[in-house]
């Protein structure tokens, strides 16, 4: 007779000792890029999207600005549980219907804050800061009224004092001085561009100068904003398109110099009579001279429309970026990077759900394994988010053919880890040969080695940490990467990956004998969204999801004997994927 009771995931940790070898073995026996695809609860109207470590556990949490009418304005924060999922989100209303937001500790306490900036009527504006307490929620603290209503904010240091202010936009870019308690002063504002609202404003360091410039986009161009120092800037128009262009900065070829991410439109969306290509979006690359230079351009079939949320991550571990986005058809769309700075015209894709009216994503190691995951916001489907946790196996090391560069194939920038970490490194410069590399952490130098490649373990205290790997050539420059990651002691969140149209079952393994808690763990991918993942012991059914995840990571009692588990995906096109394990519990 069955004895069936699920187990909290606490418990999990118990059978990752017993499941390491076969996961192990499934990962080599899949080399496709491959994600296990959860959905959580998030604020009611969830939009914009960030995140941030807000009750400091050393876990990443999720942050959701909203705007979903009465009751459902203000922010939520989801706790991570360390393992991709999350706990159900702590609301904050302040009585605002959010559509930015911008992340950072605003009054030195080592808790983290939220700006958020939004409307509370049809004609009123308003800036509102939410103070952390650190347990996962905020208090109400500073509001400022604006003169219409914003659509973007961003966080930097803007006049170097040490302190966080912030940029607004709105018909110019409004600064706000921060005074370091949590409040804010007028600093004055700089006009850009010639449309309004303006409609985007973030933060980078183009020229790599120390000072913080700031992109704007005004619906029809995009303007750089180079800092000169006191919350004076120099504009200059960067790219332009008659039907829309929007702007996201990223260290694209990890050179030290933030470069620009653009989206543009060559028709007006859901207009055009042409089928065919209407979106498209290439890569500017920032440098000392204050200029960009193109270095890609990506021209979109139809399939791939309406994109956005356009990011770069290195997906596979190669030490190559990759970019990452959402197009009008609710599918995460990557394209895989080349060594030489151009990338796949065919993007892998990962379907989100039809009704997800996915808008904003963000990056992150959500489960702590050293791999780039995403978080979609889901407005469309009940008020959720969607959670892409990588299962690719690590690719080789493919070091940038750009020279002068230094590729770092390990750890990726934003990951979590154990200590030591891993540190796997290249440089090229076809100029002058690289004489010796070095790695810097918290300015602190802790590698010097005479060699042009780095293979390294790195002790590093628990906590966040800024790691400048640098190489240096005969004629004494230097050129350099960054990475930024935490530290924290634990064990890991585990993946399973899954070729496309299968179900794969990482555990139990087949005839395997185990104790009376069983892990079952298994993941499915298909091109369309899936609709159920069930578990069945004994041909009885003991498990169903019908939330659209791709994967089941829990266990069950089982009384002791021979027992058949299967495990049955079904997705929205009708078609079913299983397998089956035979195991023996004693």
């Amino acid at each position: 007779m069955l004895a069936l009771r699920y187990v909290p995931a606490f418990l999990r940790l118990k059978l990752a000792l017993s499941a390491f070898a076969l996961l192990t073995t499934s990962i080599f026996a899949f080399s496709q890029d491959s994600y296990m695809v959860g959905f959580s609860s998030a604020g009611f109207g969830a939009m914009a999207i960030n995140r941030g470590d807000f009750n400091n556990d050393g876990i990443p949490d999720i942050i959701t600005g909203n705007n979903g009418g009465t009751g459902g304005n203000g922010v939520s924060i989801n706790l991570g549980k360390g393992d991709g999922r999350f706990q159900p989100p702590k609301n904050s209303a302040p009585g605002i219907g959010t559509f930015d937001m911008a992340v950072g500790d605003f009054n030195g306490d080592g808790k983290l804050d939220v700006a958020l900036v939004g409307y509370v009527s049809s004609t009123q504006g308003v800036l509102q800061i939410m103070l952390g307490n650190g347990d996962g929620t905020l208090t109400k603290g500073q509001t400022i009224n604006l003169p219409s209503i914003p659509r973007a904010i961003t966080t930097a240091d803007f006049n170097n004092d040490g302190r966080l202010d912030l940029a607004v936009a709105l018909n110019k870019v409004y600064f706000y001085k921060g005074n370091g308690n949590g409040t804010f002063t007028s600093a004055g504002t700089v006009a850009v561009g010639t449309q309004t609202p303006l409609q985007q404003v973030r933060a980078a360091d183009f020229d790599a100068d120390g000072r913080t410039d700031i992109a704007v986009s005004d619906g029809a161009g995009i303007y750089v904003m180079w800092n000169d120092g006191g919350f004076t800037f120099s504009t200059a128009r960067v790219a332009s398109s008659t039907f829309g262009i929007f702007v996201t900065p990223a260290d694209v070829n990890q050179d030290h110099f933030d470069d620009l991410l653009v989206t543009y439109y060559t028709c007006e969306v859901g207009k055009d009579v042409t089928p065919g290509a209407c979106t498209n979006w290439e890569v500017l690359l920032g440098s000392a001279r204050r200029t960009f230079r193109q270095s890609a351009v990506m021209h979109l079939s139809s399939e791939y429309q309406g994109i956005g949320g356009l990011t770069a991550a290195d997906i596979n571990g190669d030490g190559i970026n990759d970019i990452a986005a959402i197009d009008s058809s609710s599918n995460l769309n990557v394209w895989l990077g080349n060594a030489d700075g151009s990338y796949r015209s065919t993007p892998l894709k990962y379907p989100v759900g039809s009704n997800s009216s996915a808008s904003d994503l963000v990056a992150s190691d959500f489960n702590r394994d050293g791999k780039i995951d995403f978080a979609i916001t889901t407005p469309g489907q009940s008020s959720s988010m969607a959670v892409f946790l990588n299962a690719t196996p690590r690719a080789a090391c493919t070091p940038s053919t750009a020279s002068p560069s230094v590729t770092v194939c390990q750890p990726q920038d934003l990951i979590y880890s154990n200590s030591p970490v891993h540190w796997i490194a290249d440089s090229r410069d076809t100029s002058h040969p690289v004489t010796a590399m070095q790695i810097y952490v918290d300015n602190k130098l802790v590698v010097n080695s005479p060699s042009s490649s780095l293979n390294e373990y790195l002790s590093m205290a628990r906590g966040q940490h800024f790691v400048v790997t640098k190489a240096w050539d005969s004629s004494g420059a230097n050129f350099r990467s960054d990475r930024h990651l935490t530290i924290y002691s634990g064990t890991p969140g585990e993946t399973c990956p899954a070729a496309e149209s299968s179900l794969n079952i990482c555990a139990p393994q087949q005839g395997q004998t185990t104790s009376t808690f069983v892990h079952v763990f298994a993941n499915s991918a298909s091109e369309a969204q899936m609709t159920a993942v069930q578990v069945y012991v004994d041909s009885k059914l003991i498990y169903n999801d019908t939330s659209g995840a791709t994967y089941v990571d829990t266990a069950f009692t089982l009384a002791p004997g021979s027992h058949s588990i299967v495990v049955k995906s079904f997705d929205a096109n009708g078609k079913i994927y299983s397998e089956s394990r035979t195991i023996k519990v004693q």
